[in-house]
């Protein structure tokens, strides 16, 4: 059995070293190029905001257009809780509408449950 040498163990650290700092370049370029990877054009679906309320809840904010829609997701499934006009340079807070239906959906004892907690964490 051969020992390994000093000139040996320099080699396969360097190398090791070399892994590791390509290993960090690659991950560095991915995180600032990663948002910009597979845009195509101008998309119409833009998420503006995500705020979790608790463990598996969450407030999102999409644009659509030229339209900014709520959206409650927890683990029982979605919910449009209300939508406003895209704010011009965005000035001003807007005001949400108070009661939509999504066509072609009714509310269930779930979604109206989502939308009781989310009423008391947003008055608290």
């Amino acid at each position: 059995m051969a020992s390994i040498g000093w000139a040996d163990w320099v080699s396969m650290m360097g190398s090791f070293l070399v892994v590791l700092a390509l290993l960090v370049g690659t991950l560095i370029i991915i995180k600032k190029m990663g948002p910009k990877i597979g845009i195509a054009g101008n998309k119409r679906l833009q998420v503006i905001e995500v705020q979790s309320i608790g463990g598996r809840q969450k407030l999102v904010l999409v644009q659509v257009n030229q339209e900014q829609i709520l959206i409650g997701i927890s683990a029982q499934g979605m919910s449009r809780l209300g939508n406003f006009p895209n704010p011009p340079n965005n000035v001003g807070q807007p005001e949400m509408v108070s009661e939509f239906s999504i066509p072609g959906t009714e509310k269930t004892d779930e979604e109206s449950g989502f939308q009781r907690i989310l009423s008391r964490v947003l008055n608290k």
